[in-house]
């Protein structure tokens, strides 16, 4: 609840009850409002602005440093501490300063991201610096009247800093830093620097030994290290073995499995013998609720308690539901067999109790003077949630917790009126043995680092993981040589084997015996032997060179059709390339031969990278191996034509 944590003296304390009523009185009364016997007086008081509630609030304060410290926040720092904290931290700026600390306000509460310090400054009429601040970390909101201060500054301090779980007092000492212009505080500011680090520190992070996680991740890692080493060195030793190193192969294992048993005893040792902390130390927030009270703080639940031992139903002053029918609700309470006790209150999930009714009254229970079951009706998501606890009456806690668990009620009204018929039919005894259902419990703590090093992930990397990691790499390192040749042009082409041959002798004679068939006038007279050649060498099942010279021979073919002065001669490197665009010497090819633009740029060296290569009952050779053979002496029918269908006729009839 957002009322202050403690008493401050009797003058304080009755100002810091009468401000916010009589911000309220002063208020517009809603229209039809319930009275308790026709008096002016609504049984339950209409719903105050955040802005009304606080500045009456901020109002009980001393004139010019007013802090207010919501006795619902959560985390260990308790908000007496908190409130010193900050006026240390905003006592030296010498201006005016309002500020507030609660859960209820900004980002991911029933407020939402509305501000409210316009209206509360309106209302205070007074200058100086006004801030909203949640329990931990960041600043909700920041206005500055009258002072000549960087609000802007003030909110990139805390943000550059990442001030994430932080407790507020502490957040206050960056954001007057930034207000003034001043320096960062150290331990802050080395923080910030740090905040570049990026994956470096996340990396830390993620295989830190005492963190959740770390000794799997850490071990995961080593593993597909391990399992890439090893890989790579196998790759090592089969390439070095096929070309006839002896020890290469040797050293190259001996030096991986050095490496790996290096590195795998290194982290293992690190890991089992780094310090005990982090998550394997239990969350004092997690400990407290194993036991009474519940909550690290117990300001809102003191208070609360008190109101109850004086009314039976606690409705606080900016809970966010709607009001209607709760002046009903004292009767309903008093109908009840046993005595019942209700408080309607505004829930976050970074408030004492995570934002769960449960928790709240568990607590309100355990500090309260009565016996009776305490119902909590809370605000969860724009609807009610209900919790409740027994005190000095005995009860199953699942018994007490099944029935108001899933109650779908829209309004308080109707929640609070489930829960005590829902109470109504339970049977309680005396005693003081109820303990609540999330009391029973266990601290999730990590498992031996030495188990999870090995079972969560070091086995999957070192023979899964690692594997393809060594796979990605090799072949990384051939795509590296083969895209370093092919811009040097030396990349020696992929061997053609005759399946692919036959595939691309089969397209091209297709073609060709369409327009034999088709429309043969427009093959060019000195071109129709050749066409037939070609077809005539697919009827025998050809193989290897004579596939390449059908293919080729083709190709010839229908660039003349296309073009009928086009010279078709083909590259001397690979006949497969545009045809030839001029004549170039070469002794890698026994003098002056035909190339296409791009092979004639090239220096031998290039092009003996580029000669086409057939793959033939398994062997793979130079399409030249057989300079004598007539697709190669007659360049596929560029040179003496007649002559190559001549000899093609010859060897048909051989066949």
């Amino acid at each position: 609840m957002p009322n202050p944590h403690r008493a401050r003296g009797p003058l304080r304390a009755l100002l810091l009850t009468v401000a916010p009523a009589l911000l309220l009185l002063t208020a517009p009364a809603p229209g039809g409002a319930d009275t308790v016997d026709g008096a002016d007086t609504p049984a339950v008081a209409p719903q105050a602005t955040y802005a009304e509630h606080f500045a009456g609030l901020l109002a009980a304060e001393p004139e010019g440093s007013a802090v207010v410290v919501d006795g619902a926040i959560g985390g260990p720092v308790p908000p007496e501490a908190m409130e010193r904290g900050i006026h240390e931290a905003f006592a030296p700026l010498g201006v005016p300063y309002h500020v507030v600390v609660t859960p209820f306000l900004g980002a991911g509460s029933d407020a939402g991201m509305d501000e409210i310090m316009p209206a509360v400054h309106d209302r205070l009429g007074t200058d100086g610096v006004y801030a909203v601040l949640p329990a931990s970390g960041g600043v909700t909101e920041l206005r500055v009247y009258g002072a000549d201060l960087s609000v802007d500054g003030g909110r990139n301090a805390v943000y550059d800093a990442e001030l994430y779980d932080v407790p507020a007092h502490e957040v206050a000492r960056v954001l007057v830093a930034g207000l003034t212009g001043a320096e960062t505080p150290a331990e802050y500011a080395e923080a910030e620097a740090g905040a570049g680090e990026g994956f470096l520190a996340e990396f830390r992070d993620d295989t830190d030994p005492t963190r959740f996680n770390g000794p799997e991740n850490l071990g995961f890692l080593v593993g597909t290290v391990a399992g890439a080493l090893l890989c790579c060195a196998g790759w090592v030793t089969w390439r070095a073995g096929r070309r006839g190193h002896r020890f290469l192969p040797v050293a190259a294992v001996l030096a991986a499995a050095s490496a790996t048993g290096l590195l795998v005893a290194t982290t293992y040792t690190y890991t089992v013998n780094a310090p005990v902390g982090g998550h394997e130390v239990p969350d004092p927030e997690e400990l407290v609720r194993l036991e009474p009270p519940y909550v690290v703080s117990t300001g809102r639940v003191e208070h609360v308690a008190a109101a109850l031992a004086e009314d039976p139903l606690y409705v606080d002053p900016i809970m966010p539901l709607s009001r209607e029918g709760l002046e009903d609700a004292p009767g309903l309470l008093a109908g009840s067999p046993v005595p019942v006790f209700a408080a309607v209150v505004p829930l976050h999930h970074e408030d004492e109790a995570e934002g769960d009714p449960d928790i709240l009254a568990a607590a309100l229970a355990s500090v309260a003077r009565e016996d009776g079951v305490y119902i909590v009706v809370g605000s969860g998501n724009g609807v009610p949630e209900l919790g409740a606890a027994a005190r000095g009456l005995e009860i199953d806690a699942y018994e007490l917790w099944s029935p108001l668990a899933y109650d779908e009620s829209q309004t308080p009204a109707a929640a609070l009126e489930a829960a005590v018929a829902a109470v109504s039919e339970m049977e309680f005894t005396p005693g003081d043995g109820y303990r609540p259902l999330f009391a029973d419990d266990e601290v999730n703590l990590p498992g031996p680092r030495a188990e999870r090093y090995w079972s969560g992930g070091f086995f999957g990397g070192l023979l899964l993981v690692g594997p393809f990691a060594a796979a990605a790499v090799v072949g990384a390192c051939y795509l590296a040589v083969f895209l370093f040749r092919l811009s040097r042009g030396r990349v020696r082409g992929v061997p053609l084997n005759d399946r692919v041959l036959r595939r691309l002798a089969v397209e091209e004679t297709d073609r060709v015996r369409a327009l034999v068939e088709g429309e043969p006038g427009r093959i060019p007279a000195e071109f129709m032997p050749q066409a037939e050649a070609a077809l005539m060498v697919m009827g025998r099942d050809p193989q290897g060179l004579d596939l390449l010279g059908a293919a080729v021979l083709s190709r010839r073919v229908l660039a003349a059709v296309a073009d009928p002065g086009a010279d078709t001669t083909p590259c001397a490197v690979d006949p497969l390339h545009p045809f030839a665009a001029e004549q170039v010497q070469s002794r890698l090819l026994g003098g002056r031969v035909p190339l296409c633009e791009e092979c004639a740029r090239l220096g031998d060296a290039a092009r003996s990278e580029r000669v086409l290569r057939l793959r033939t009952d398994g062997t793979v050779r130079s399409y030249r191996a057989k300079p004598e053979d007539p697709w190669i002496r007659h360049s596929f029918g560029a040179h003496l034509p007649r002559r190559l269908v001549d000899l093609l006729l010859e060897e048909n009839r051989v066949h």
